[in-house]
Order: C-alpha cells, then structure tokens, then sequence
C-alpha cells in the first residue's frame, strides 16, 4: 500500500473508529473457535431488529465483518462467535486476544436477515453462521420457532455448540461443504418456512437452488453468505 492512500486510511479511521472493550475471551477445543464477549459503550441494541454486522479491524487497515449475539441492551455487551481455522488476518487477531483488549470497529450495520412473524424460520449452515443464527433466534423470541442445522467439521465442536447453546439447531457432521446440509434438508418436510442460509457463499448458492427445485416447498429463502 503506497504512503498517500495510508494517510488517506490513518484520517479517515481517525474520524470513524470506534472502540469496543473485551470482557472475556472463551476458546473451543481445539482452539479454531472462539467466543468473544464485548462491551461496546454507546450503542443502542435496543434498535435492532435484524441481524447486525459489525466491521472490526482485525490488523493495520485490514477489516472483518462479525455478529454481535447473545446481546444485553441494558448492560450494551454482545458476544462474537469466530472460527478461527481459515489462516488470515481475522483469524490470527482472535487468536490473540484477550480480557481487557480494545477492539476497533468501524460501526455495526443491519443484514436482510429479520424474522417473520408467525413462520417458522429454518436456519443452514456452517460454523461461521453460529453467531448469526443465535441472534436471529434472540430477535424471534415471541414471534417464531428457529430450527435447522449447522455443519461441523469437528465433533468435539459440535458437542460444545450442543452443550452452551439450548437451540433447535441440530449439529451435524461434515462431510463436505454441501453434502450434510443437501442431505439433512432432503429428510425434512418442507411447506411455507422461511429458510436462512448463511456460511461459504458457494454452499450456500448451491443450498438455494437445491431448495428452488424442491416441488414441496413454497416458501421464501434468505442468504447471507461470507466467505469464499
């Protein structure tokens, strides 16, 4: 990167960076997985009525997009769920951190993805739509049953997902980037639901035209994907 377009980034990350601060640092075993509880002062969660993503500097102008879950408005503390088993700068930062670091994020921003009242709202994808799906599951409360499955690579992960979190979200093993989810969609019924696909872009492209040929289902299908 040349000197003028670092000036550049130094004042405009001067202007827009905000800071978060870490509370606790919680890693799975083996330790790809990472959950990273913040407090961020000044942010009305009270506000959110869909997913929201927020864009962390994980290195020197270098960015990552996270979901805030498992939010307390009152309190204006969230945790992110990061796996960590892709090399790169978002992953090598959360290896890093620990209780009391400061977090830079450039704001929080919504997704498409919200619930829909009196639907039953079926979730896919893999590990990295974890936080995603617990927060879409916080905005259904009182409003629709979230249900469906994530893909792990590893067991000892998909017991530790079944062991924190109390979802109908079914862990299941993967056997590679599409198979699992296609054939655990393929076992269920499908009529009016409202499906949310998020994780690998290309799985979840290829989930989405996999549902569309379904002659059973009538319903809506909403992706989120992020990463190739």
């Amino acid at each position: 990167m040349n000197i003028i377009k670092k000036k550049f980034l130094s004042i405009f990350e001067n202007q827009v960076l905000k800071q978060g601060y870490v509370l606790e640092v919680r890693a799975w075993n083996p330790a790809t997985f990472f959950e990273v509880d913040l407090h961020l002062p000044g942010v009305d969660m009270e506000k959110w009525t869909s997913v929201q993503h927020m864009k962390v500097k994980v290195s020197e102008y270098t960015y990552r997009d996270y979901t805030p879950a498992l939010w307390d408005a009152e309190t204006s503390t969230c945790t992110l769920c990061i796996s960590s088993d892709h090399n790169g700068p978002g992953s090598a930062w959360v290896s890093s951190l620990k209780k009391g670091d400061e977090v830079s994020y450039i704001g929080i921003g919504s997704t498409f993805h919200k619930p829909v009242a009196d639907s039953r709202l079926l979730c896919l994808g893999d590990m990295s739509s974890i936080g995603h799906f617990l927060a879409l599951k916080q905005l259904a409360l009182g409003i629709g049953e979230v249900y469906g499955a994530i893909s792990f690579g590893m067991e000892s992960h998909a017991r530790e997902f079944s062991d924190y979190f109390d979802t109908y979200l079914q862990p299941i093993p993967e056997k590679n980037w599409d198979i699992s989810l296609v054939s655990w969609i393929d076992a269920q019924e499908l009529s009016t639901e409202t499906i949310y696909i998020a994780g690998h872009i290309p799985t979840a492209m290829q989930l989405r035209r996999h549902l569309r040929q379904r002659n059973d289902f009538n319903g809506s299908i909403k992706l989120q994907g992020f990463w190739q």
